[in-house]
């Protein structure tokens, strides 16, 4: 797809959000919004990156059940934007996305929350096939950034990280998303990324991972820009990866949302002190990847699945910046409204 029609897709997506705001929603029971006993969860992803897995590992490991939970497999639906989607027409109650879909929820006037940090750092990169002219070895940060102009990029979606990620570079040296590339919408899929870069339909990726480690497995490419690696320093410690819902539907699940921000720290607890089970989960939840990768993954993993679930101040304050500096960002809630006046703390003291 050509990269002018991403902001007007992100028009669309707004209306679509907001005119979803005005009819009621699926879950809604038609009385006033109470709390309710209700304990199963509907749960959307976005794709099946390393920002999810600890929705996986809860579920595995019996996480969910162990806090009276019913909670289904969540649906891939492909797309920040589809994520957004299912949560404002009321089609899931916990979305697996990133921060770029809560500031999409809250442009479409959706009362976004966050529920779990479930990635503490951009997991997003910028990958090229063998095929790309690289600039000399040690070249700056910049001067990476402006040999992509011309480039094929492959993106899994017209909006979310990727496209974010690679606004904010450009905004960096002066380029411009419309002009100077054409984005390629290739879906969610780990191997049509890897299928589209090693038969140069694209000569670049900007993608989750492990989407980048299975790239040089393969040796396929290599990564050239990694916000994880420290290669672009304004963005450390950024959360991307979130488990996201409503104002609405927090209210009406509390205790729901409570034992899954419980589950979900007891799934990221067993990422930072068990590897040997990490790995047979991460090989398990990922299917087709082969052992080098996944053995390539693991520290990776440790260094940007946060230790609990809570999200910081300073931390979200980050993406803030980063999505309204991409111009992703018109309405950014206050951290106290996105955070429920702290319910993530208060859910794990329970």
């Amino acid at each position: 797809m050509k990269a002018k029609s991403v902001r007007a897709g992100l028009a669309v997506l707004v209306l679509a959000l907001t005119a979803a705001g005005c009819q009621k929603p699926a879950t809604d029971t038609g009385g006033s919004g109470a709390a309710t006993g209700d304990m199963s969860l509907r749960v959307v992803q976005s794709s099946t990156s390393v920002a999810f897995f600890p929705l996986y590992v809860a579920s595995e490991e019996g996480y969910y059940a162990k806090e009276g939970l019913t909670v289904d497999k969540p649906v891939v639906v492909g797309g920040d934007s589809k994520v957004a989607a299912a949560l404002a027409g009321g089609a899931a109650d916990i979305g697996g996305g990133v921060a770029t879909t809560a500031f999409l929820l809250a442009d479409g006037r959706r009362d976004p929350r966050i529920v779990a940090n479930l990635v503490s750092s951009y997991y997003v990169d910028v990958i090229v096939g063998n095929q790309f002219n690289q600039p000399a070895a040690g070249a700056s940060l910049e001067d990476k950034i402006k040999a992509l102009k011309g480039a094929r990029v492959g993106i899994p979606a017209p909006s979310g990280g990727g496209v974010a990620l690679l606004q904010f570079l450009f905004n960096k040296v002066g380029m411009d998303v419309k002009k100077d590339v054409t984005l390629v919408n290739l879906g969610a899929s780990n191997a049509g990324a890897l299928g589209a870069l090693k038969t140069d339909r694209v000569n670049v990726l900007v993608f989750f991972q492990p989407v980048s480690q299975e790239v040089e497995a393969r040796k396929a490419g290599s990564i050239y820009i990694s916000p994880t690696r420290g290669d672009v320093p304004d963005m450390s410690n950024q959360p991307h990866g979130l488990a996201l819902s409503t104002g609405a539907i927090l209210k009406k699940k509390p205790e729901a949302m409570a034992a899954f921000v419980r589950a979900i720290g007891q799934a990221e607890k067993l990422i930072h002190d068990n590897p040997d089970k990490t790995r047979q989960l991460f090989q398990k939840y990922q299917g087709s990847l082969d052992p080098k990768t996944v053995e390539a993954m693991l520290p990776v993993l440790r260094a940007e699945i946060p230790e609990s679930p809570v999200i910081t101040e300073d931390g979200y304050a980050k993406a803030v910046k980063f999505h309204q500096v991409a111009g992703l960002a018109k309405n950014p809630p206050d951290f106290a409204t996105i955070t429920d006046q702290d319910f993530i703390t208060k859910a794990l003291a329970k």
